[in-house]
């Protein structure tokens, strides 16, 4: 996430943990869509599967985008 700057990272990280917890569903997600398109050929379970990962990556990156605002702005930045 280029957004985020490692400082803020580490002290959200330490602070807030919905923060904490929706990086660790993001990163999860990830993987499991790593695992997923590495199939050539997928079921269409999978590829439901792959279409909500892909919305849960989404909506995890988008609050963890307001979460690093609201920080941000906390610190007068």
């Amino acid at each position: 996430m280029d957004f985020l700057k490692p400082d803020v990272r580490e002290q959200l990280m330490r602070e807030h943990f919905e923060f904490r917890r929706l990086l660790e569903e993001h990163k999860a997600a990830d993987e499991r869509l790593i695992h997923l398109v590495s199939n050539p050929a997928l079921s269409s379970r999978e590829s439901m599967e792959e279409v909500e990962l892909k919305k849960a990556k989404l909506r995890a990156k988008e609050r963890i985008y307001k979460i690093v605002q609201e920080f941000n702005k906390s610190r007068g930045q």
